[in-house]
């Protein structure tokens, strides 16, 4: 191998090493591919914050494959031009990675306080675990590397810690914020409640046991199996996103149906399905001392509602009490737009 064991140039390994750094390349290759024909098939509206961030980290992994592929076998052996596929490639895939899971905090949390914490953690994580090992990175790499090298073998384990504490993060309050509006939804949860729960509980120990296979292949002094090693993994979470998606529906579906009526009840059902649509009206429904409002219609079968995970719309809260103006406008006969939700 050649100086600063993957953290300059090309390299110089066994066939069998080669071969594996081909794999984790062929694999990652196919990773992007699968994950944008799955995006392309199940989203029927192509736009917002959690599609795009798809879009983006997929489209990372790629370069960031193609990068490494260019510096370690000198495809191109223009040093500085591979940094910058390099860096492009990464700051997507992984930065990618962390909008995507920000993006769909909004489903579950409802303290608007918390997501904007996390905004600021990831903005300043990219800060602290981006620009550094950059500029670290074009040092290494220039006609004087020996300053940067030892920093940037450094560095680059500081930064595998820093991105893998981030997504624990956002995973740890995605579950706790899901079980709370499990709660919500029943308390008395069901085996299908607890079969949801233990779906994403197992889905982010997986994406936790990852971070962790990766932090301990660079441990172990195995760069440039890791850097492609690393693009592999970051595509398999990304695949991931798709089983956990479909608990959500699982869970949203669940809100539609009604709960106990002995309890106040609370109805979770999406902007789209407060629009009335025609054959549809919102009627109040009186349970105890609490009236809330449910989508009601006069045809003989009703449709579970919007498919809520290609459209990702924000799961909002709409209940009123007794003596609420909707109850007293309905009783004047005053006009009401429900479907901006105003009261």
């Amino acid at each position: 191998m050649t100086t600063g064991e993957g953290y300059r140039g090309g390299v110089d390994v066994a066939i069998p090493i080669a071969m594996t750094m081909a794999a984790f390349f062929g694999i990652s290759l196919y990773n992007v591919i699968e994950i944008n024909v799955q995006i392309f098939l199940k989203f029927r509206k192509r736009t917002g914050l959690y599609f795009w961030s798809l879009i983006w980290a997929s489209w990372g992994i790629a370069i960031h494959s193609i990068g490494f592929l260019l510096q370690f076998f000198q495809i191109c052996r223009n040093s500085y031009a591979n940094i910058t596929i390099i860096t492009i490639g990464g700051v997507s895939m992984v930065i990618g990675q962390a909008v995507v899971l920000y993006s769909r905090l909004h489903l579950v949390v409802d303290d608007r306080r918390k997501i904007r914490w996390i905004l600021k953690m990831i903005i300043l994580n990219f800060f602290l675990f981006t620009v550094p090992p950059t500029v670290l990175n074009y040092g290494s790499n220039s006609p004087h590397p020996q300053p940067f090298l030892r920093p940037f073998e450094i560095y680059e384990k500081i930064m595998l810690f820093g991105f893998a504490t981030q997504e624990l993060i956002i995973s740890s309050l995605y579950m706790w914020e899901t079980r709370k509006m499990m709660r919500l939804i029943a308390p008395n949860p069901s085996d299908t409640a607890r079969c949801v729960m233990k779906h994403l509980i197992y889905i982010n120990i997986l994406i936790v046991l990852m971070d962790i296979s990766i932090i301990g292949t660079e441990l172990g002094g195995a760069h440039v199996i890791q850097t492609t090693y690393k693009s592999a993994v970051y595509g398999v979470k990304l695949k991931l996103e798709f089983p956990v998606l479909n608990q959500l529906r699982a869970i949203v579906k669940r809100g539609s149906c009604s709960c106990d009526c002995s309890r106040p009840q609370i109805s979770f059902i999406t902007d789209e399905a407060m629009t009335p649509r025609p054959g549809y009206e919102l009627v109040p429904r009186r349970h105890s001392s609490t009236t809330n409002t449910f989508l009601s219609t006069h045809q003989p079968s009703v449709s579970s509602g919007p498919d809520l995970a290609p459209s990702l719309q924000p799961i909002k809260v709409r209940s009123y009490n007794s003596e609420s103006r909707l109850i007293n406008d309905q009783a004047l006969g005053r006009p009401r737009d429900y479907a901006a939700g105003s009261s």
